[in-house]
Order: structure tokens, then C-alpha cells, then sequence
């Protein structure tokens, strides 16, 4: 497996098939919403998603005196052992960008990153977790 795979710059990326299912609000803070997948599941095998913002910060060291806003979703997954114990797999997402960034620019880089989960040509570094 390699890591040399081409994505396209400037594409869509789309979801099909499935059965839409909603996420349920929990509550949120200031910079934090947290929400649960709407499946019916019982409480320990409910997917969780924490969605948070960080906004830009003065900083007399960044190249334009300001952090990077940064959007994070973390998904958590549970997963039934066969031993009976329950496991949480997760998802981290997070997108650093800078103030002067355009709305087209960031659409432009989360299409990118989409590709880099959805690929076919990805799929063996997320399944054999190896850069090989």
C-alpha cells in the first residue's frame, strides 16, 4: 500500500444509500455542544459527537498576530466486546484555519479531507493502519 493517491481539488463529496437517523442535542457550554445519535440504542451503545470551537486569540507570535480558530467534532463509538466489556472507538476531526481564510478556501480544504477518509485509495491506511 501507498500513501502516493490523487484526490480532486475542487470536487464534492457525497454520501448515499443508508437510513437517515438524527443526532439529539445533550446540552452545551459556551464553546461545547455535545449531541447523541437518535437510534434507540440503549445508553451505553449511544454514539456520542462533541462538537467545539476555539476562536482566534491575540498573539504577538503568529504570523498575523492572531491563533488559528479551530473546529473540532470528536465521535464516539462504542463497541460491544465479545467478552461483555464495552469499547469506545473514536473519530477526531479538527480544522485549524487562519482568520484570513475565505469560506470557498475552507470548503476547499474539508472536501480535501474528505477524500482522505472516503477514497478508495485511502482505505488500506485506515484498515491496516499502516504508512506503508
Amino acid at each position: 500500500m501507498s500513501l502516493v493517491a490523487s484526490v480532486n481539488v475542487d470536487g464534492t463529496v457525497a454520501t448515499t444509500g443508508g437510513t437517515a437517523t438524527s443526532f439529539k442535542s445533550l446540552g452545551n457550554t459556551i464553546n461545547q455542544h455535545n449531541l447523541v445519535l437518535d437510534d434507540g440504542s440503549e445508553f451505553e451503545a449511544r454514539t456520542l459527537l462533541e462538537a467545539s470551537v476555539k476562536t482566534p486569540k491575540v498573539s504577538a507570535s503568529a504570523p498575523n498576530g492572531y491563533t488559528q480558530a479551530r473546529n473540532t467534532m470528536l465521535l464516539k463509538v462504542p463497541l460491544a466486546l465479545d467478552n461483555g466489556l464495552v469499547t469506545v472507538n473514536t473519530v477526531k476531526i479538527e480544522i485549524a484555519s487562519d482568520i484570513e481564510m475565505t469560506d470557498a478556501e475552507r470548503l476547499s480544504m474539508r472536501v480535501l479531507a474528505a477524500q482522505l477518509i472516503h477514497d478508495s485509495e485511502f482505505v488500506d491506511f485506515w484498515d491496516l493502519q499502516s504508512v506503508e
